[in-house]
């Protein structure tokens, strides 16, 4: 079975378009895409490679998200 993970980044509308407008994985060279809802809510989808240790949950999102939200 691929390994699925998934963050949540929820707040202010800036919070959340920063860190949509600015992740960058640390450990490989992820591609992201927004797509919306039924609701309009906007979510980051983040194509990791394979073996990255974030896909498979080694290593947290979380250093990579604190970043993006900075910028």
């Amino acid at each position: 079975m691929t390994p699925q993970r998934s963050n949540i980044v929820a707040g202010p509308t800036a919070l959340v378009d920063a860190v949509l407008a600015n992740y960058q994985c640390g450990h490989c060279n992820s591609e992201t895409t927004v797509a919306l809802d039924a609701n309009g809510t906007a979510h980051l989808l983040i194509h990791h490679d394979d073996g990255c240790p974030v896909l498979t949950g080694t290593l947290s999102a979380a250093p990579d998200i604190a970043r993006a939200a900075q910028t």
